[in-house]
């Protein structure tokens, strides 16, 4: 391979969470007990080094010893236009459509923004990111869940004789959609992508679809753009991005939505310009354009190949020596959601129970 995926990165004392924060912060796993380490599995960034062309750009701007106010650069624009255009399929994309975000989460609020108030009823399709759930709730918002099933494949799928009940009888025009999907690791098909729209339409439902994960497909798989599948999906869709997932960018911030409706576009403007919030770092823009360029398009596709590997080295594992544990192997994202119910069941545990084992 061309880039290092083999290193073992000491990520201690350099400003990670996932080995910093092991015993020290909220919510986080205990300090491991003596003689024994503890292994970063519960932040989603990842223990890969970087793309290379990303240090580059970021070296060659720290170079220059000035780092007053900017605007974003051309190159930043055309950087995302071609990135969508190339991994998505995406065609008719302008700089107008594209507006910086600090975070996806902070996004998804300031979206939200536009079509509720506080009180409102929120759909989601659950089981979701905890981010999603912590968010909306603290911000006055009332989640109504749209439950996923596994069908006969053990496959994650959306009912949707449910999800259209409870947008029907709770009266919901906002929804936030995730797709790829966190945290079962659902690509979505196109059909069920169209479905998903014209229920949407039918119930005059406002959409915040989070596509961080878009990147991270595994293969065989395709990822969709929701604004792609109808023109009410286009027009009533704020779509949110990121690099960070990716090329594992979260300590450097920045986000970006996609708005094709220009009244949503002069919206989320105003927001951003009452609260001083959403102001982009000059670092993080370059760290995009050095993302999104060839040799990064060159070390996500060896990416996903060490993804995939290890998420059938997961999968195997656990069908042969827990086979009370199930998983689906994701199909996008490197999460995996493991069904643990009948392993409970077997050792006669609650989930509560399973829980603070795993944190100790």
């Amino acid at each position: 391979m061309k880039f290092d995926f083999t290193s073992i990165l000491d990520r201690h004392g350099r400003d990670a969470i996932a080995v910093d924060g092991i015993g020290k912060r909220a919510n986080a796993p205990k300090a491991p007990k003596d003689g024994f380490d503890a292994i970063p599995m519960w932040v989603a960034d990842m223990n890969f080094p970087t793309a290379p062309s990303i240090q580059r750009a970021i070296c060659e701007r720290v170079a220059h010893p000035c780092f007053g106010y900017f605007q974003p650069s051309k190159d930043y624009y055309e950087s995302i236009i071609e990135w969508q255009r190339r991994q998505n399929g995406v065609e008719g994309l302008k700089a107008e459509h594209i507006a910086y975000e600090n975070g996806v989460l902070g996004g998804v609020l300031s979206a939200l923004s536009l079509f509720c108030t506080r009180g409102d009823k929120v759909l989601l399709h659950s089981p979701t990111y905890i981010g999603f759930t912590q968010a909306l709730t603290a911000n006055g918002y009332q989640i109504v869940s749209s439950p996923l099933f596994v069908d006969e494949d053990g496959v994650w799928r959306i009912d949707f004789e449910e999800m259209e009940k409870r947008l029907r009888q709770e009266k919901i025009h906002a929804a936030v959609f995730c797709s790829p999907h966190n945290p079962c690791g659902r690509v979505w098909e196109k059909e069920e992508l169209e479905q998903v729209s014209s229920l949407f339409e039918k119930y005059e439902v406002n959409v915040v679809s989070d596509e961080i994960w878009s990147d991270l497909i595994m293969p065989g798989h395709r990822h969709l753009p929701f604004q792609s599948v109808s023109e009410y999906a286009r027009m009533h869709t704020v779509a949110l991005y990121a690099p960070s997932k990716t090329f594992n960018l979260a300590g450097l911030v920045g986000s970006y939505h996609i708005i094709y409706n220009q009244t949503l576009q002069e919206r989320m403007a105003r927001a951003a310009a009452l609260s001083h919030y959403n102001e982009m770092n000059v670092l993080s823009m370059h760290a995009l354009i050095g993302a999104y360029s060839e040799e990064g398009r060159e070390w996500l596709s060896e990416l996903l190949s060490i993804l995939s590997d290890n998420l059938d080295f997961a999968c195997n594992f656990m069908e042969r020596e827990f086979p009370y544990l199930h998983a689906m192997k994701a199909e996008g994202t490197y999460m995996l959601f493991i069904d643990c119910k009948d392993w409970l069941q077997k050792k006669n545990l609650t989930l509560a129970e399973l829980e603070d084992q795993i944190w100790e």
